[in-house]
């Protein structure tokens, strides 16, 4: 999970990052037009010639090269951010921390650019060359800051004194994750009886990965422990930072089967709220079927009410193993088309009360995607079209989350939900590839 160990260290950071994050997105977004048109004329666009291959398509090429490198660097970002913290503590990360939520928020904008160039809309050659030229203006942006940060702490780390002591915090971390590693097992274990291996194959592993993580942690620690001076400098900076990965790794692996079981314990819960809340749209929309004002209405009307009823039907017969995530995310197209034939009958009223009732579970199949998309691309990789629908999903439930209207927000989450299942199947479709 994002900034896993400073939850444990200091919730307040990682409070405070958050929300530092998403202002900072939002600055980015708000901004970025003024900002670059400065950055060009000053420095951008004769610094961009000479890297850059000749031509848009060149451009194009780098971009993407460079949104899947800061992509990756981002991530492996939390691993040097627990190590940090188990190195200095979390005072001493916060600027870390700092930089890690401007560089994400700068990707961030980013990736936004890179879904304007992909749309369905057609771009002109200078809005897409200027937009290829921000990508990669911004993609050198983070990465300097990231370059600059990891050199301040590789210096700390050449002058830390107090190795001995992040030893002993090291093994400590070590011995509470093992601790967790049965238990993970045994999570496991009962998500294979309640749910569709679909559902959680992408964790199903991580018990015995977050093993291996330790067992390297551990040995890593034990090659650090001769060269320790109990008093002045240690040479162990690298053994240690080896050990420090591996148990932040293991630590992220055993996080993301604790959220994968809470995340399909909540599809669940939503799902019957659903389902329950859909018996009565049901009975409402018979109703306005037959005062429907024309035959075509009618019909669009009973052609949704069917889907509905279908889909209702296949969540409660079903002898498959249950995936909760996926069944929501039937029974929300479908009520989404039964809202959108129902439209013109209902009132405003009405029409909030009803997106009120859909968004939490829209919301919930949203982020439980996006989280699974997530853990698949750092565990798999993808190419930069996968991580691109991936950063609009998330930029999408961002907005739905922030939106006062209802309405809006149903349709900003459904939204995120398309985007986040493009990435999915993009990132597979790159795994499948890679593979062969």
């Amino acid at each position: 999970m994002l900034f896993g160990q400073l939850i444990a260290a200091d919730p307040g950071l990682i409070r405070g990052t958050s929300v530092a994050i998403i202002t900072l997105v939002v600055l980015v977004i708000v901004l970025g037009t003024v900002g670059f048109a400065i950055l060009f004329r000053r420095h951008g666009e004769a610094a961009i010639r000479d890297v850059a291959p000749d031509g848009l398509a060149g451009l194009t090429v780098q971009a993407g090269t460079l949104l899947v490198h800061i992509d990756d660097r981002l991530r492996a970002g939390d691993d040097e951010l627990g190590f940090a913290i188990a190195q200095f503590g979390a005072d001493a990360a916060k600027p870390f921390a700092a930089v890690l939520a401007n560089a994400r928020a700068t990707i961030a904008e980013a990736f936004h650019l890179k879904q304007k160039l992909d749309d369905a809309f057609s771009d002109s050659d200078q809005d897409a060359r200027q937009w290829t030229q921000q990508i990669i203006a911004l993609c050198g942006q983070a990465e300097s800051a990231l370059d600059a940060q990891e050199a301040a702490f590789a210096a700390r780390r050449r002058s830390e004194a107090n190795a001995g002591a992040t030893l002993a915090d090291l093994r400590s971390r070590i011995a509470a994750e093992s601790a967790r590693v049965d238990s993970a097992r045994a999570t496991v274990a009962d998500l294979a009886k309640k749910y569709a291996k679909s559902t959680f194959a992408d964790v199903a592993g991580n018990p015995d990965d977050a093993a291996r993580q330790l067992a390297a942690a551990t040995t890593a620690a034990d090659a650090a422990a001769p060269g320790i001076s109990a008093s002045g400098v240690s040479d162990v900076d690298a053994t240690l930072q080896e050990c420090g990965q591996a148990e932040h790794r293991a630590a992220q692996l055993l996080d993301a089967v604790d959220t994968t079981a809470s995340a399909l314990a909540d599809a669940d819960d939503a799902l019957a709220t659903l389902v329950t809340k859909t018996d009565a749209d049901l009975t409402e929309a018979h109703d306005e079927r037959d005062q429907a004002p024309d035959a075509d209405t009618g019909k669009t009307i009973i052609d949704a009410i069917a889907l509905v009823v279908k889909e209702l039907t296949a969540a409660r017969t079903s002898t498959a193993p249950a995936n909760p995530v996926a069944a929501l995310g039937a029974i929300g197209d479908a009520v989404s088309q039964l809202d959108t034939a129902l439209a013109s009958a209902r009132n405003q009223a009405q029409r909030l009360d009803h997106a009120r009732a859909a968004l939490t579970g829209t919301l919930i199949a949203a982020t439980s995607q996006i989280a699974a998309v997530h853990a698949f691309i750092g565990n798999n990789g993808g190419g930069v079209e996968a991580r691109t629908r991936l950063a609009e999903a998330e930029r999408q439930l961002m907005l739905a989350r922030a939106a006062v209207d209802p309405v809006e927000a149903l349709d900003t989450a459904r939204s995120s939900v398309t985007y986040s299942r493009d990435a999915d199947a993009l990132a597979r479709y790159n795994s499948m590839g890679a593979r062969q």
